[in-house]
């Protein structure tokens, strides 16, 4: 510790007096605060403020783990919730001290702290009767000294905010090893393969969040491992298990899952049918025991519009919507409202046109992809614009105010639209 001189009894007893405080109002024990030199600092100890759940999931034991590659800002992740870790500065320092003594530990007695509360007048004059005391008084009180080291000095602290999940690199760490199929296993680095654990270390999101996402995202865990399906073989497989439609002549609420497995278990792995027949379907009914499903038809009709918009260039809008009734199975209906996202319609020309444009390959920095969204297209309007931003909103940050902070809004017949801010 730092060179200083020891403390006695009677230098505690000269503050005291200038302080104008009773000893006889104090506990016996005086502690006395050292700092350490600089060898003896300990610069691996931060201060964090700490929400109720995360306190609670301290104290419980429960994993509390921070995240970030070097080139990523750190967040902490509990097992169900992600929060924002920013660096802020104190008011005043803050000093680190263990098993430092409180009046409970010092033997403090009720009657003197109720005493200590006595009016100020009276509180004056005893302070002037004890200041004309001599020191030599020998009913003075034991003092104890107790020295305590201070552990480290602190002026700035954690602060942790609710954010997100960041799972932008979900899909691009398992791009490299999508399955397509058994027969292609061979052309895959087995040394990308990751398993549930690996996943959740690279990936800056609470255990909770993550799963949901891999759900999301339509990832099938094959041999322990997740996968993406490639697009084209995703293809395969839904179009083997919507013929089995009009093969067994089923209603479309009357699907059979037990039949469209055993049917399909030499085209495709089971693990492979039994995760998109459940990406792909909801139960419909139940009869004599016997569990019915049907197909979500909004998710399989968007599915094969997108097959059909991965050929480059615009498409005559009429003939696409026809196209794309054609592709879907009898009695499901196809709607221009459902292209929300994956394409993008302009009724300003003649033939009015369609084209492919998926939200999810455009860029994560959100003033880049405003500058990509207002270059494809000057104006938008609230419900063309959403699908596209709507991943950036929070409870505080709705669509409107990403809007206000990223665009300029004007009125075009009759209808709020919004253009870039800053024109090029």
């Amino acid at each position: 510790m730092e060179n200083c001189e020891e403390r006695t009894p009677e230098d505690v007893r000269k503050v005291i007096k200038t302080a104008k405080l009773h000893e006889s109002e104090l506990t016996e024990i005086t502690q006395i605060l050292r700092f350490p030199d600089a060898s003896q600092r300990n610069n691996n100890l931060r201060l964090m403020l700490l929400d109720n759940n995360i306190l609670k999931d301290i104290e419980e034991g429960n994993p509390i783990v921070f995240k970030g590659d070097p080139d990523e800002n750190v967040v902490l992740c509990t097992d169900d919730k992600t929060y924002d870790v920013k660096e802020a500065e104190t008011s005043n320092s803050f000093l680190l001290v263990p098993n430092l003594l409180f009046a409970a530990s010092t033997g403090l007695d009720e009657t003197i702290a109720n005493n200590s509360m006595e009016d100020s007048d009276s509180s004056f004059e005893r302070s002037n009767t004890s200041l004309n005391k001599s020191n030599d008084s020998d009913d003075k009180p034991p003092r104890k000294i107790v020295n305590k080291d201070i552990v480290n000095t602190f002026f700035t602290y954690y602060e942790l905010k609710p954010c997100k999940p960041r799972l932008s690199k979900l899909s691009k760490i398992l791009e490299s090893t999508a399955f397509q199929g058994l027969e292609l296993e061979y052309k895959i680095d087995k040394s990308k393969l990751l398993d549930y654990n690996a996943i959740l270390d690279k990936v800056q999101s609470s255990r909770i969040e993550l799963s949901e996402e891999l759900t999301n995202i339509q990832a099938i865990e094959v041999d322990g491992h997740y996968r993406l399906l490639e697009f084209d073989y995703e293809f395969r497989v839904l179009s083997y298990m919507l013929d089995l439609i009009e093969e067994n002549s089923w209603p479309l609420d009357r699907v059979s899952k037990e039949v469209t497995l055993e049917s399909l278990k030499d085209l495709a792995p089971m693990c492979v049918l039994e995760a998109m027949f459940g990406f792909y379907t909801l139960e419909s009914a139940e009869e004599m025991g016997v569990q019915y499903y049907k197909y979500k038809e909004d998710k399989v009709c968007r599915f094969l519009a997108r097959v059909l918009l991965r050929s480059a260039g615009r498409f005559n809008l009429f003939e696409f919507m026809q196209a794309w009734s054609d592709s879907v199975p009898e009695g499901m209906t196809t709607n221009e409202s459902l292209l929300s996202g994956i394409a993008l319609v302009d009724k300003n020309v003649t033939p009015q046109v369609v084209w492919g444009f998926s939200e999810n390959e455009l860029p994560e920095d959100i003033n880049e992809r405003f500058r990509i969204l207002f270059h494809t297209k000057p104006k938008w309007t609230v419900d063309e614009i959403s699908p596209y931003i709507q991943s950036y909103a929070t409870e505080k940050l709705n669509v409107n105010a990403l809007l206000t902070k990223h665009a300029r809004a004007s009125t075009q017949d009759g209808v709020r639209v919004f253009s870039a801010k800053h024109m090029n």
